[in-house]
């Protein structure tokens, strides 16, 4: 058999094997989603200059309301933060005060970690707002092995987001995300994020911790660590105003 017959008939097979990339992604919009949440989490920040680890606890009801209060250190603690819609807020304990985050502000850090505002207010899916196709190449930004799929994942005209391109190496079996690897219009990497240590956890199989590396500060990275969750067990709507908001969340 010659190389290109063979290299035929392992694109064939590979393509036998893949499943509907469609289902792939409602997979992974669907992993964390539900119409309501609550989780205990835990985020670490390294930078060049400090370290530190914040405990937090966080409500989400559907894709449009997000309530996080920071538990520890004792300098951040009784911090707030939440969102409705493409609106947000944060509490301030220090000075007792409120604070609308303006649009100039959305790209900023939310409290100095690599996770940015614009993260934490946009709710962008995988099946909506990016086209999706499998890729072959071993080498073309990222090693492939049994059981992980890579995929291409490019935002449609109407997704706001600053990066040209995502690839993914997505497990499907069960259907996880193992790492994605955020790159700009000159093919400049970005920033990495890698999923690991997966339990079940709510009822559902998840990574429960993430970690996002920036390209241009490699020694620089923010692990947040699940630690509980549930899944449509019911949150409180006074849990999503301005006057929780502005109590601290007590």
């Amino acid at each position: 058999m010659n190389l290109t017959i063979t290299i035929l008939v392992f694109l064939a097979s590979a393509l036998i094997a893949q499943p509907a990339i469609t289902d792939v992604l409602n997979d992974l919009d669907q992993l964390y989603r539900s119409d309501n949440s609550y989780s205990e989490m835990s985020m670490h920040i390294i930078t060049e200059h400090w370290e530190r680890t914040l405990t937090m606890e966080t409500w989400s009801e559907g894709r449009d309301k997000t309530f996080i209060k920071v538990l520890s250190p004792a300098r951040q603690a009784g911090s707030a933060t939440l969102r409705i819609g493409s609106e947000m807020w944060n509490y301030l304990p220090n000075t007792n005060s409120t604070v609308r985050i303006p649009t100039s502000m959305m790209t900023g850090s939310w409290m100095g970690s690599d996770i940015t505002n614009n993260d934490i207010v946009k709710e962008i899916t995988y099946t909506d707002d990016y086209t999706a196709e499998y890729i072959f190449d071993p080498d073309s930004r990222g090693a492939s092995s049994d059981g992980i799929y890579l995929l291409k994942l490019t935002p449609k005209p109407s997704t706001a987001v600053v990066w040209s391109y995502i690839i993914c190496g997505v497990s499907v079996n069960p259907v996880l995300p193992v790492w994605e690897k955020y790159y700009d219009q000159h093919d400049n990497l970005i920033k990495t994020v890698t999923f690991s240590d997966v339990q079940t956890m709510g009822g559902r199989t998840i990574p429960t911790v993430m970690q996002v590396i920036p390209a241009n500060k490699p020694d620089q990275s923010t692990t947040i660590t699940w630690s509980n969750t549930s899944f449509d067990q019911g949150v409180s709507e006074d849990i999503f105003s301005l006057d929780n908001l502005q109590s601290g969340g007590n």
